[in-house]
């Protein structure tokens, strides 16, 4: 059993291994977070498919008081798990990435809280790089983003780690900086960092409050501000990369393939071709609104 205290009231965030004999072990890893809640669910989606795609299986059930309770029909078709619950660990044998995936709605007011409680495990962890899958609203559009060829964006926020799964994202012509419209004068800062989450990055969910949480243990680690945690640090701090679509209430059914491909590019694995996981043809089944466009 592995705990970590957010420093909140009471809420702790518990991840409770599947096997009790197999202690989980995430150090040196990439880690996958969506950014639950946000426009169309686009992160949930998208951190599904990793699972499917590099045959993840689950190796760690994680409770935080931040988090509602849920528990469900199993959302793979794993026959030995028969049971989804609202936030699981996912990993494969010999393989550096780990996914968490959030299924519950956070509790009001504790997004924040929530996202601190994260990020700080991850880093006592040893998690040498975040990676954040989610939505930012269409309506923060601005004309440069309307010319764009491509819908999807990237916010990154350098760690003290020595590995880094995403080096290439500056270079990969499919993202573009979130802020990359606006200008870095107007900002306040870089396009590709904290200024442009805080000016741009709407209807994300947890995303945009895991970037600033980022942003925030990355400059008080440069200020040598930083402070201990409850328990042992490995006092590496994570890099962490926010990959994101613009997206409206109305899936478009080709964000969900495009953001989770270009994951798959910048991960510290082998990319693999994506496999679709049963999620998707959950949500057509359920009627979920599609974009007109798609037919």
């Amino acid at each position: 059993l592995r705990s970590w205290q957010s420093g909140i009231g009471l809420a702790a965030m518990r991840v409770v291994p599947v096997e009790a004999s197999k202690p989980l072990n995430l150090q040196g890893h990439t880690l996958v977070v969506p950014g639950c809640g946000g426009v169309a669910q686009l992160g949930e989606l998208c951190t599904d498919a990793l699972v499917t795609t590099y045959k993840l299986s689950r190796v760690g059930i994680v409770e935080s008081g931040h988090l509602l309770p849920v528990a469900m029909v199993s959302a793979f078709s794993d026959p030995s798990v028969t049971i989804t619950t609202a936030a699981e660990l996912y990993q494969a044998a010999g393989m550096p990435l780990s996914v968490l995936q959030l299924r519950s709605a956070v509790r009001e007011g504790r997004r924040q809280a929530l996202a601190r409680e994260i990020f700080g495990w991850a880093r006592d962890e040893g998690v040498s790089t975040v990676i954040v899958l989610g939505s930012c609203s269409s309506h923060v559009k601005r004309d440069a983003d309307l010319r764009a060829a491509t819908e999807l964006r990237y916010v990154s926020i350098a760690g003290t780690s020595d590995r880094s799964a995403g080096l290439s994202i500056t270079s990969d012509e499919a993202l573009l900086p979130l802020g990359h419209s606006v200008g870095e004068e107007e900002l306040g800062g870089a396009a590709d960092g904290p200024a442009a989450a805080r000016e741009m990055l709407r209807g994300s969910g947890l995303a945009r409050s895991l970037v600033m949480q980022a942003g925030q243990a990355a400059e008080e680690e440069a200020s040598g501000a930083s402070s201990p945690s409850f328990k042992p640090p490995s006092r590496v701090l994570p890099n962490l990369h926010c990959l994101l679509a613009f997206a409206n209430e109305v899936l478009d059914w080709r964000l969900p393939e495009q953001l989770a491909k270009a994951a798959c590019r910048h991960l510290a694995v082998e990319s693999q071709p994506l496999v679709a996981p049963p999620s998707w043809s959950f949500a057509l089944q359920a009627g979920m609104r599609l974009d007109p466009r798609l037919f």
